[in-house]
């Protein structure tokens, strides 16, 4: 014999009131880290075309990023690139023995020049 819908809701209440949220935490964690490792072209066709461009010569045509592979700050002064977040065809160019690449680029005028280059964690 199949519970009663009123059964089923008392039962979900319940378990609710005492510990499936502690179950259902981790869940919601994961899929929100997965939504942040999702591969996504439009994270490179936001950027300004010389940084595309740029990025084009040291990793090919068909680039994807993470969405915090590239950050503004100082009102959109500086743009921070973090390269471990970056899909690119020569992996060796940009990571290497858990550090990648990181770029700053300063904007001048109407364009962003390259400011400084280094290699930090690859996971921040």
């Amino acid at each position: 014999m199949a519970p009663s819908m009123t059964a089923i809701v008392r039962l979900f209440t319940l378990a609710i009131l005492f510990g499936l949220p502690g179950v259902l935490t981790p869940a919601f964690a994961r899929a929100s880290s997965f939504e942040e490792k999702v591969w996504d072209p439009g994270n490179i066709d936001a950027l300004p075309p010389e940084v595309r461009s740029a990025l084009t010569r040291m990793c090919g045509p068909d680039l994807a990023a993470q969405q915090y592979f590239a950050g503004y700050f100082e009102n959109s002064k500086l743009l921070v690139l973090h390269f471990g977040r970056l899909r690119c065809g020569n992996r060796t160019a940009i990571c290497t023995q858990g550090r990648c690449l990181h770029q700053v680029y300063r904007k001048v005028g109407d364009h962003y020049r390259l400011l400084r280059s280094y290699y930090g964690p690859d996971d921040d």
